[in-house]
């Protein structure tokens, strides 16, 4: 597998809304929690050393409360045509905060740091999985790169009011894995038990699926 593969992470309602207002439509705090394990979790066999990176747009990474952020344990990739972007931030001195000009200069970035690269410091944050997690313009360019292996999305049995969606997920490019064989797939990448089938929170029910490219 190339090292440039990356996953999506996203939740989505039945009609593929993402988000309203600059802001989750919903506040389900399990699913929070899987996403910052899913995010977080590196491979067994990776260095104690290594962390996962996140690849976001400016919108979303503003989304962000100020206290999370950046996203710990994972190297946080901003994505920003503006290349001054940190400059007044208080993170543009943080090392596990970077900038890039477009997706593909994010995955490059984040390609060079892989532990398994040569040329990689060995004293610099050291990247195992890339994980692509909004906002809708890089999801669109997400889903057509045919380095996108996987699609985790929180699947929200329900429709709300959004202004902000998803991409159509083609049969022809992705396969939707079936609960068992996506629970386990999930279950063996977090190395721990992950729950399965509907989970209720307050008025909302969401279950994770898995997308596997063809």
């Amino acid at each position: 597998m190339s090292l440039r593969s990356f996953a999506i992470v996203v939740a989505a309602d039945l009609a593929n809304g993402i988000g309203l207002n600059g802001t989750l439509p919903w506040r389900l705090r399990k699913d929070m929690a899987f996403f910052a394990k899913l995010t977080s979790k590196t491979s067994a066999s990776s260095p104690p050393s290594a962390i996962n990176a996140c690849i976001m747009g400016r919108k979303t990474w503003e989304s962000i409360p100020q206290k999370f952020r950046p996203l710990t344990s994972r190297l946080n990739i901003i994505v920003s045509r503006d290349p001054h972007y940190l400059d007044d931030k208080p993170e543009k001195s943080n090392p596990h905060v970077r900038l890039a000009s477009s997706l593909e200069a994010a995955l490059s970035l984040a390609e060079s740091l892989h532990y398994s690269v040569p040329s990689a410091p060995a004293d610099q944050t050291q990247v195992d999985h890339i994980y692509l997690i909004g906002g809708a313009q890089l999801y669109n360019e997400g889903v057509l790169s045919k380095d996108c292996k996987h699609i985790y999305l929180t699947r929200v049995h329900a429709t709300v009011e959004c202004d902000t969606f998803f991409p159509e997920i083609k049969e022809s490019e992705y396969t939707l894995l079936p609960s068992q064989q996506g629970h386990k797939h999930l279950e063996e990448l977090l190395q721990e038990p992950v729950e399965g089938g509907l989970i209720t929170e307050g008025s909302f029910q969401y279950e994770y699926t898995v997308y596997e490219r063809k």
